[in-house]
């Protein structure tokens, strides 16, 4: 297994723009770029939340930031003057993640079972959980925070939208965020897994866990590796474990399978992913969070998602695999994402504008 690095670490372009203001929201520092640079007769604001990557912290991503921001600020002024967009507001939101950062409490924890953390599984899913719950605390409770700096002009304009951008651990994050939180409209994957059970089982394997080579990863879910309650967590929280559990994921349409399976999770996607939209970029030679562990679920879930596909709930799925990549967020990824931000942003209300189905591609 490749040991983790800083995805990051080719992203450090001091910012031409003004340092983010800070703000202790619900017991969380927040940083949030973009203040300054809203239209002048701003009427709304889009909110991307912005997650990094295991043992790092908030400020890493602030050079994201700048360029997401850039990228819509120069789309935004090739607008006519009467597009609804040229009106429309986008600021970053970055926090360090539990217990990184300003949240340390245990270093160990951050570690993974190479390192010597025997509970590295239920570790880093707790951590991400806990970011995918911050999420929804933090919309809770921004606008209240956000007020003040519009006091005298007029009014607050109205919080339209919130998007999530995660990248490694926050990338993973992303994806619950994106299956819990209803106000969650879209979001961008950068090397992050929506399954759990598929990552971890392989990182047990090439980790040498006794668990897993006993028997060939037979017995490894509900081991002390991977305890019974961990899997009810996942079962909850990752998407697919809220969409098949412990089951394998079927490589064909649930109708071929039975009329109650294809409505149990029909009902599932309908109240979780309808509408929304989804870039996801994957390294094709990541070997920390490889490209397989996330493909069965994607597959399933562009077969289901694709026009004429068996659940048209209107959700789009692009799926990026990048040629030569390892576990980074390369400059190719990085313009993809404010592509895709900024075809978000000029969609409008409900998505107007936006593409929807389905696709998978290569990128070199």
């Amino acid at each position: 297994m490749a040991s983790t690095n800083n995805p990051l670490s080719s992203h450090s372009t001091p910012s031409s723009l003004p340092p983010p203001k800070t703000y202790n929201i619900a017991g969380i520092n927040v940083s949030i770029q973009g203040l300054t640079s809203l239209p002048p007769t701003c009427t709304s604001l889009t909110i991307l939340y912005l997650l990094h990557p295991r043992l790092q912290t908030a400020s890493t991503m602030h050079p994201i930031a700048t360029h997401l921001l850039t990228t819509w600020h120069t789309h935004q002024s090739s607008l006519p003057p009467s597009h609804p967009s040229r009106t429309a507001g986008l600021l970053t939101l970055s926090f360090d993640q539990r217990n990184h950062g300003t949240r340390l409490v245990s270093p160990l924890a951050n570690d993974s079972w190479r390192d010597g953390n025997a509970r590295h599984a239920q570790d880093m899913f707790g951590t991400y959980n806990g970011t995918a719950v911050d999420v929804s605390l933090l919309i809770d409770h921004v606008g209240s925070y956000l007020a003040e700096e519009f006091e005298g002009a007029g009014g607050m304009p109205r919080i339209e939208r919130n998007l999530v951008l995660g990248v490694s651990l926050g990338g993973h994050a992303a994806w619950q965020v994106l299956f819990a939180e209803p106000r969650v409209e879209a979001g961008v994957v950068v090397i992050g897994c929506p399954d759990y059970i598929r990552v971890m089982t392989d990182r047990a394997r090439l980790s040498k866990r006794k668990a897993y080579i006993q028997d060939s990863g037979a017995s490894f879910l509900g081991s002390p590796d991977f305890p019974p309650p961990l899997l009810s967590a996942v079962q909850k929280w990752d998407p697919r474990g809220l969409l098949f559990g412990t089951h394998e994921i079927p490589c064909d349409s649930p109708t071929l399978e039975s009329p109650h399976e294809q409505a149990r999770l029909r009902e599932i996607l309908e109240s979780r992913v309808k509408g929304k939209s989804v870039l996801v970029c994957s390294g094709k030679a990541d070997k920390l969070v490889p490209y397989k562990a996330s493909e069965p679920f994607l597959e399933w879930l562009k077969v289901a998602t694709a026009r004429g596909g068996w659940w048209e709930g209107g959700m789009g799925v692009r799926d990026l695999v990048y040629e030569g990549a390892g576990h980074e967020f390369t400059p190719a990824m990085v313009d993809d994402a404010a592509e895709f931000v900024v075809g978000v942003m000029e969609g409008g209300k409900g998505g107007e504008g936006r593409w929807e189905g389905s696709e998978k591609g290569s990128k070199i």
